[in-house]
């Protein structure tokens, strides 16, 4: 017990003596401040801008830090370090004069007598993106677009009413350009007003975008679809009688410079166990079944194409795609990542489609970032509007050319599982077909 107790006296004694110790230095430590910061400059931005200056010659100097009120009355704070000469702030809600002071610190956070500088933002960042908002039509949905220039965090709320029915849908981002969609949606006028609003509490006032009418579309029915192989593709500018073997035959020798498969041919319609046919049987591939359903081309090279004929004239609004789900494919394996959409209108296939083709658009499958939504989005079917920027039906069209572009893997065999394209009949109306595949199959999630 006694040896305990003096271990425990000296333990004391050199605690006491290590506080002294340190007091002592708190008590002689370097009391000096910095020096100011000189040649101070700055340049507006959106909200805020930035400082550029001259470091004072401290050895000790640490860092920079700028203070200001901005309109909602808090007291901000920004900082840029000894390595640096240039100090960003923002928050300022409107286009007018702000006092901002700006200290030096040093390593013992003394701090200098403060530059104060009269500074002058351009207008707020939430005027600005609110400047960039557009509000489309889309399909049974309203489109909201925007940009965002510096990529600041803004919140936009959207008011929709129909009726006497009101909501407000809210969106964040940080994006330099980006969009959301408000989804079903009757083919009524909505009146629809958005404002925009900071981190830092800053508003908009409302901008009235008056009402506007969603589009309406459904499921094309895939009944009347079917396989258009190369001699139909090139018509009565085929040599049937070259060779009886079908798949030796080509077209007449003065048409085989479109006979490639980055124009007008077709790659294989099966390999292994993929067939093209698969491509449009309303159903996907999926692992835990191992249903193996989707087209497989083999290792033919990119580009390549197939021809689709929907058995009647429609008009396309978007589509959906499913990707080959086995042995852990998705976002990978064979399956496309990139490809294009072509339609034609060619009213005399007699001779060929070769007529009325038009370049619709280039899209591609994005894997999102978080695992569940990227499992949940390949289940449901990537969609894509077919002219994203602009919302709109495509001209009426038979024939449907997809192109793929671009593998996950880069390699130059291509696999997708299934599509379906939604839209109207070629008069405007809309043919219920509860078979077509829209979204997850039930007990498949």
């Amino acid at each position: 017990m006694e040896r305990i107790y003096y271990f425990h006296t000296f333990i004391l004694f050199f605690a006491a003596v290590f506080i002294m110790h340190s007091c002592n230095d708190s008590e002689s430590g370097d009391m000096t401040p910095p020096g100011q910061v000189s040649n101070v400059t700055f340049t507006p931005e959106y909200g805020g801008g930035y400082f550029t200056y001259t470091i004072p010659s401290d050895e000790d100097f640490l860092y920079t830090r700028a203070e200001y009120i901005i309109d909602t009355g808090a007291k901000i704070s920004k900082t840029s370090s000894v390595y640096s000469d240039t100090l960003f702030i923002d928050g300022f809600g409107q286009k007018k004069e702000y006092d901002v002071q700006i200290y030096s610190v040093d390593r013992n956070n003394n701090q200098s007598v403060p530059v104060t500088i009269k500074v002058t933002p351009l207008e707020p960042t939430t005027l600005a993106v609110l400047e960039t908002v557009e509000v489309m039509p889309g399909f049974s949905s309203l489109v909201i677009d925007w940009e965002n220039e510096q990529r600041k965090n803004v919140t936009i709320f959207v008011n929709v009413k129909v009726g006497n029915t009101e909501a407000t849908k809210i969106y964040a981002s940080n994006l330099a350009k980006d969009r959301f969609m408000i989804d079903n949606l009757k083919g009524e006028p909505h009146s629809v007003n958005v404002f925009i609003r900071d981190t830092y509490e800053n508003q908009t006032g409302v901008k009235n975008f008056g009402e506007i009418t969603p589009l309406i579309d459904g499921a094309i029915s895939k009944k009347q679809w079917s396989f258009i192989r190369d001699q139909l593709l090139y018509g009565n500018r085929w040599d049937y009688e070259s060779d009886p073997n079908p798949f030796e035959q080509k077209p007449y020798e003065e048409y085989t410079g479109t006979y490639r498969r980055d124009s007008m041919m077709n790659a294989p319609m099966s390999h292994v166990e993929g067939r093209i046919e698969k491509f449009w049987d309303n159903e996907y591939d999926y692992e835990p079944k191992l249903n193996l359903n989707y087209f497989n081309t083999g290792q033919v090279s990119y580009p390549f194409s197939y021809f689709i004929d929907m058995g009647r004239e429609i008009q396309g609004s978007r589509f959906k795609i499913w990707q080959r789900d086995a042995w852990s494919m998705l976002y990978g394996g064979e399956n496309v990542e990139i490809w294009e959409i072509w339609i034609s209108d060619d009213k005399d296939p007699t001779d060929g489609i070769f007529d009325g083709w038009e370049y619709v658009g280039r899209y591609r499958i994005v894997q999102p970032s978080n695992v569940i939504e990227a499992r949940n989005e390949a289940r449901d079917g990537h969609e894509y509007l077919f002219y994203p920027e602009n919302p709109r039906f495509t001209k009426p069209f038979r024939y449907l050319r997809y192109k793929a572009i671009k593998a996950f893997n880069g390699g130059n065999s291509g696999c997708t599982s299934e599509i379906t394209v939604f839209g109207t009949e070629a008069d405007g109306s809309i043919i219920e077909d509860p078979e077509t595949l829209t979204g997850v199959v039930e007990g498949w999630e």
